[in-house]
């Protein structure tokens, strides 16, 4: 009787969808608002392997509610609530049913003291961990997230904004037992002023927050603890000879605890600039580059991306200085050279480094076989202070791309090796390519393309990083569309809260255990067809395959997902059905393969509510 009585709502509610009427705009007093949005009933069922399965009837849908009081300078809003949506891929039915509300509201937009506030919070939303050039890890959680900003714009006065914002987050990871949370809080302020031809800047920022590492990267549930604030102003005016000179100082400071180890410190930097063009062809460039805290900018610069560092002396003297001078000259259209001096010298971990540095350069663009093609080559000359040796530095980059009886080709190349200071002196080396081919036959179309990178410290074995990835598609007008991708990626990676991310300074200065290993390839298919109007239907196939280590713990890694998708429109009326299947694993979490499917079948439709 129970199930007669669900049948019999939900055939209620799909009546109710067809025959429910328009209603006006409504006003109420000085308060003017319009709603529009989409109301959804159906039949969904959820099945796992080691969870017990569900099924039975939902009710959803997705609003906007947007309007103003008075006047939509004085105050406007725009409510936007969702109930058992798909908000993470609205092209298939996933596997969760989001539900949540995004919020904002402006506050004197037409003044001179405009503001807003913006507000959004997901329920069982799904989402990701990343996983540099790879299919990403799926996870599902909730997150909450408040902003608050305000401005004054007054004429002949110095400008002022400020902005807050606050949020967290929880999730779990499909395959293991793992959950990682994550919080966090930013204060900005800035402001600006125009005297006697100089423009003036200042700025404060305030900052921190808390995050738990899934213990499938970390083999424990590893915490961090961070809070950062800084200040800077800055200064530049006009030059004669249509020149500028340009001056700023910042001051930074951070705090951060990861497994009881504690780091903090103060980083000064002093940046100027200043140009000149003598003549319309040519130009003379000097810039200064000071900073008092080496150390200290490669903790932030991995704090910067969600890592965390431990082992790194922080207060031992570091410093570096980097000076350069520029010319450039455009002897004819289309071709630019260049010279360029600099001097780079650091301190760091009791140690002093420098390098002299001398080159030139030329860049240059044409049309070329009907074509347009650009391309640049750099090259130097360094001399270290540390190994008395010299060394040859060279870059390259081009690109072209044409049309011939209908193909569309496009391709770029860029290759580089050089020594680099930022930290300490090492030769580093990269390269990249790009390809795309695609081609028109009436109705039906074809495209492939290629594409790779690789960095690397040519004297430090391990430290590469590199990718490959291919596409390539098929289209015959509305009722074919076909997709195929490969992708390939290794390297080494940091672990944070939201995955891991490529290391954004030189490796070998890091601590050992903070860098891990990543690898791996992935693939996926995709069809859809609209055969008839208004009738679409889709399917994709992805899969991944990927191993990381770091110095506690190893893992394979796999994950699978198919999605398939109906919708049929008949006027405001749709008919939706879907299936979803996710199949994830991961060795270090000792249990078997996650499996959890979805499906869904329903009606919807769309409306002006008022």
């Amino acid at each position: 009787m129970a199930r007669f009585w669900r049948v019999a709502s939900c055939l209620q509610a799909g009546a109710l969808l067809v025959a429910m009427p328009v209603a006006a705009q409504l006003k109420i007093g000085d308060t003017s608002v319009k709603a529009n949005g989409t109301v959804s009933t159906g039949y969904t069922a959820t099945y796992a392997n080691d969870a017990a399965s569900t099924h039975g009837w939902t009710i959803g849908g997705v609003g906007t509610f947007a309007g103003s009081y008075y006047s939509p300078n004085f105050l406007s809003f725009n409510v936007s609530p969702y109930l058992n949506q798909s908000r993470a891929n609205s092209d298939f039915q996933s596997i969760t049913e989001a539900s949540g509300v995004n919020a904002s509201v402006t506050l004197f937009g037409g003044s001179a003291f405009p503001g807003s506030i913006n507000y959004s919070d997901a329920y069982n939303s799904e989402g990701n961990y990343a996983i540099p050039g790879l299919a990403n890890y799926v996870t599902h959680g909730n997150s909450q997230n408040l902003g608050v900003s305000w401005s004054e714009n007054l004429p002949n006065a110095p400008s002022f904004s400020a902005g807050y914002q606050l949020g967290s987050s929880n999730y779990s990871v499909y395959g293991t037992n793992d959950a990682g949370k994550n919080s966090f809080h930013s204060l900005n302020m800035h402001s600006g002023y125009r005297w006697e031809g100089f423009n003036l800047g200042a700025f404060y920022t305030n900052g921190g927050g808390q995050s738990s590492i899934p213990q499938i990267v970390a083999r424990q549930l590893t915490s961090t603890n961070n809070a950062n604030d800084g200040f800077g102003i800055n200064v530049n005016h006009f030059l004669p000879l249509q020149g500028s000179a340009s001056l700023s100082f910042n001051r930074s400071h951070w705090n951060t605890d990861y497994l009881g180890f504690t780091s903090n410190g103060t980083i000064d930097t002093i940046n100027s600039m200043a140009s000149i063009r003598p003549e319309k062809n040519a130009s003379l460039t000097a810039t200064l580059n000071y900073s008092d805290n080496l150390a200290g900018q490669l903790i932030q610069s991995v704090l910067g991306v969600g890592g965390v560092v431990s082992g790194l002396n922080s207060n031992q003297s570091s410093n570096a200085l980097d000076v350069m001078g520029i010319g450039t000259y455009t002897p004819v259209p289309n071709l630019q050279t260049s010279v360029f001096a600099e001097r780079r010298a650091q301190s760091f971990l009791g140690n002093s480094y420098g390098v002299n540095s001398y080159g030139g350069g030329a860049s240059y663009a044409h049309r070329v076989l009907g074509g347009s093609m650009s391309g640049s080559l750099t090259m130097s000359a360094n001399a270290s202070d540390t190994t008395g040796s010299d060394t040859i530095g060279i870059s390259t980059n081009e690109n072209y791309s044409t049309e011939f009886q209908g193909w569309h080709v496009s391709e770029s190349f860029g290759y580089a090796q050089n020594v680099q200071t930022l930290l300490v002196t090492y030769m580093s080396s990269f390269y990249n390519y790009s390809g795309n081919v695609r081609r028109n036959w009436g109705l039906f179309n074809f495209t492939v393309g290629a594409g790779g990178a690789r960095t690397a410290l040519t004297d430090q074995a391990g430290s590469a990083n590199s990718s490959q990835s291919y596409n390539a598609g098929l289209g015959l007008g509305p009722w074919m569309t076909a997709t195929g991708t490969y992708s390939k990626s290794d390297g080494q990676a940091l672990l944070t809260s939201s995955g891991l991310v490529p290391v954004p300074i030189p490796s070998p200065t890091l601590p050992p255990g903070v860098v891990s290993l990543f690898g791996g390839d992935s693939y996926a298919f995709g069809l859809a067809s609209t055969p008839i109007k208004r009738l679409i239907l889709s399917a994709s196939y992805g899969r991944s395959n990927s191993n990381t280590a770091s110095q506690s713990i190893a893992s394979t890694n796999q994950n699978s997902q198919f999605n398939s998708l109906m919708n049929y429109q008949f006027r405001k009326l749709y008919f939706t059905s879907g299936y979803s299947r996710l199949e994830q694993g991961f060795s270090a979490a000792g249990t078997k393969p996650e499996i959890i499917s979805s499906y869904y079948m329903g009606l919807s439709r769309w409306f002006n509510f008022f």
